[in-house]
């Protein structure tokens, strides 16, 4: 014993304890990390690993810590991702208590697939079928005595009545203890699990569901003499194939609110064995088999419901999956057929728009687009899109008084301030242009095309600073944007400034690398900084793809007479003369060329054919 005190003696037993718990943490919070990878848990758990270290480094070197360091120790190490365990914690009793479903402590992030358009339409199965009615359970019920029959009737026919008045937990409670009472009777299993299923408990219901076809299953092999028959066709005196298909339908329903997609369709699947005409089982199947991303699948099962009965939702969604498709005419046609019985159908009037803005048909997205303005008059987005259409159409006072309204509406509708400032700008009025561009870029959209506007009105009016000081701004906001900063290079160009120009260039070219503008004026701006070689190279560039580019032949020309090389200047030169003569007066009148002016060579390839008397 001494000798284990005395170990001890040397070490911060203390220490150990909290560096103990705060490996626990740390090994939450990297499952939590792998789990969830977002900027949050990546911070908390790059600090959970430091607080661990800075524990196990004090430990190891049996250093005697403040107590402030030992405070924040704990606060750090356990007491902070001890708050993501619990917020974990609860957030999975609410997904269980909301689902009836088994959900993980720490749930994967969900990634927005194609799926995702659809969730309105796959975030829950249609329902059918009802409660085994008292008659079925009263035909069903194997009991010979007959008073206890009579009393056990009495409490169905209780629960029956709760169920008619609404309250399921009370009727629930009721069937619990008849089920156990009646384990044998199907119709009593399946009462259960209805309930079980209507009040969300679905992992429950699920059981039971499967409990009634093994039940079920056991009559009819008793009544055939079979040990397996899946007709389960017994005369019992009500409808045995609705039966089957309500339990296979309640089986399906529970298996599609736990996510088991593939199972569910197989139950809805052997529901429509039993009632062919069985239109919510075709829905069904289709929500599921959009929940996979099966589309095609999807489809065929929702045009079988269209079949049976016409639903506006239902041919809306199939327009929707034309128009995902690329089949803009069919999309066309369900989309009109839905408007002609439901005029006020926000959804189809908009999609209507969208694949007649796609087809060309700026008449038809004008005409879907007024008639969202008149259902939806506070809908800035409509009034713009009409303007658009308008625009396209060449009425151009239609739409600009649109595209005011979608401003009115929302004075920070950025797309239609900026398309009223480029109507303002096609039409000389720059100042009030200029003013609507302010305004677009302080909206909700910081947008290319807008900054791109105002640099070019500021650059017709010489304001070239102002124009360099939008497309600095412009850069900041879209540093992806090649035509942001190509153009801000060409501008810095235009005030001389090379150095600049050359290092916008260089950020085009990491986003787009096979424009010849590109490398012509970035070469112009070498020259001009007199760095010929890396010139040279920029024209080579540029020459690969466009070879018959006159005026990079030109330039090399230039750079190699700059350079002394008159040869490769005389080659380059005949090279560009053969594309396009006209440049022999250029070439002619330049200085770069003075040194070449006394060369045979050059005077041959630049002389002019002489006028004819």
């Amino acid at each position: 014993m001494n000798h284990f005190a005395d170990f001890l003696s040397g070490w911060n037993v203390l220490l150990a304890f909290v560096n103990f718990l705060i490996l626990i943490m740390t090994f939450y919070m990297g499952l939590r990390f792998i789990k969830r990878t977002t900027l949050m848990t990546t911070a908390v758990f790059i600090l959970q690993l430091c607080v661990l270290t800075a524990g196990i480094l004090a430990f190891i070197s049996k250093t005697y810590l403040v107590p402030l360091f030992e405070i924040a120790l704990s606060l750090l190490g356990v007491v902070f991702p001890s708050l993501f365990l619990v917020h974990d914690y609860f957030c999975m009793k609410r997904r269980i208590k909301e689902s009836g479903a088994a959900a993980p402590l720490i749930r994967k992030l969900e990634k927005e697939g194609r799926a995702a358009k659809y969730s309105y339409f796959t975030e829950e199965a249609m329902d059918w079928g009802e409660e085994a009615q008292p008659g079925m359970v009263s035909a069903t019920l194997s009991m010979n005595e007959k008073k206890l029959k009579k009393q056990f009737m009495a409490q169905i026919n209780a629960a029956h009545k709760l169920i008619e008045k609404g309250k399921l937990e009370d009727a629930l409670a009721n069937y619990r203890i008849l089920a156990g009472i009646a384990q044998d009777n199907p119709c009593v299993v399946y009462n259960t699990a209805w309930l079980m299923r209507k009040l969300g408990q679905y992992e429950q219901s699920q059981k039971l569901y499967k409990k009634v076809l093994d039940l079920w299953g056991k009559k009819s092999a008793q009544k055939n003499g079979e040990t397996d028959d899946e007709d389960y066709a017994e005369d019992t005196g009500f409808n045995n194939e609705e039966f089957c298909a309500m339990v296979y339908f309640g089986y399906g329903i529970c298996c599609y609110a736990l996510k088991k997609y593939e199972l569910a369709i197989i139950n809805f699947n052997k529901a429509m064995k039993h009632v062919p005409d069985l239109r919510e089982a075709d829905i069904n199947i289709a929500k599921a088999y959009l929940a996979l991303e099966k589309f095609e699948e999807a489809e065929e099962h929702i045009r079988s419901a269209l079949e049976k009965k016409d639903d506006a939702r239902l041919r809306y969604l199939i327009a929707v999956i034309c128009f995902e498709k690329n089949r803009d005419m069919e999309c066309k046609y369900h989309l009109e057929k839905i408007t002609e019985s439901h005029n006020d159908f926000v959804e189809a009037w908009d999609l209507l728009g969208k694949v007649c803005r796609r087809t060309g048909d700026w008449k038809g997205a004008e005409t879907a687009y007024r008639k969202l303005t008149q259902i939806q008059p506070q809908d800035a987005d409509a009034c713009y899109r009409l303007g658009f259409a308008q625009r396209q159409e060449g009425k151009t006072e239609e739409a600009f008084n649109s595209f005011k309204i979608a401003a009115d509406i929302n004075p920070m509708h950025s797309r239609a301030l900026y398309s009223m400032a480029s109507i303002l700008d096609a039409q000389g009025k720059y100042d009030k242009a200029i003013e609507y561009l302010k305004k677009s870029l302080e909206g909700d959209e910081k947008l290319e095309m807008a900054y791109n506007l105002l640099a070019e009105i500021y650059i017709s009016r010489d304001q070239l600073f102002d124009a360099i000081h939008v497309y600095e701004e412009a850069s900041a906001v879209h540093p992806e944007s090649y035509i942001i900063q190509y153009n801000l290079g060409i501008t810095l160009m235009m005030v001389r400034h090379f150095e600049e120009a050359v290092q916008a260039f260089r950020r085009a070219q990491r986003i787009t690398t096979d424009d010849p503008a590109l490398y012509y004026n970035w070469a112009s701006a070498a020259i001009a900084l007199k760095n010929y070689s890396e010139a040279a190279r920029l024209y080579k560039e540029g020459l690969r793809y466009k070879p018959d580019d006159d005026e990079m032949l030109y330039g090399l020309a230039r750079i190699s007479a700059l350079s002394g090389d008159a040869d490769a200047a005389i080659a380059f030169l005949s090279q560009c003369f053969r594309i396009n003569p006209a440049l022999k007066l250029r070439a002619k009148a330049s200085h770069d060329f003075a040194s070449l002016r006394t060369m045979k060579e050059f005077r041959e390839i630049t002389s002019l054919p002489c006028k004819e008397a």
